[in-house]
């Protein structure tokens, strides 16, 4: 696993979770658009496929949470990248910070570059 997969995840976690919101507005949505123009036999079940989809989008969700928290669970503070990885991720510090809080002669870039090749 490296951080550009878990970038990677959380984009789709949140993609997923726009598209839930959106189909629970629509579903939500049932009120009838009056026109004197008839229509044709168009009959379908809007909340029942937004039902299905919404769950299938837990369900996906799901599965990409159980793979982050599994790949967070293999990093270790006793890896120097690996240490990084848990202070950019999990503390949410920025890669100064990270290069500040290291020492030497480490800069923000040379901190990013190590830990984005790194792979656990």
């Amino acid at each position: 696993m490296t951080i550009k997969e878990i970038k990677r995840i959380n984009k789709e976690i949140a993609r997923l979770q726009s598209k839930i919101a959106r189909l629970q507005g629509e579903a939500v949505k049932i009120t009838p658009s009056l026109s004197d123009e008839p229509r044709a036999g168009n009959v379908s079940d809007k909340i029942g496929n937004a039902v299905t989809q919404i769950a299938d989008a837990q369900q996906r969700i799901q599965e990409l949470r159980a793979e982050r928290n599994a790949a967070y669970e293999r990093l270790s503070r006793d890896v120097f990248e690996e240490n990084c990885i848990v202070m950019r991720l999990f503390l949410h510090y920025s890669w100064t910070k990270i290069a500040l809080l290291i020492g030497g002669d480490n800069t923000a870039d040379s901190i990013r570059k190590m830990c984005e090749r790194y792979s656990w």
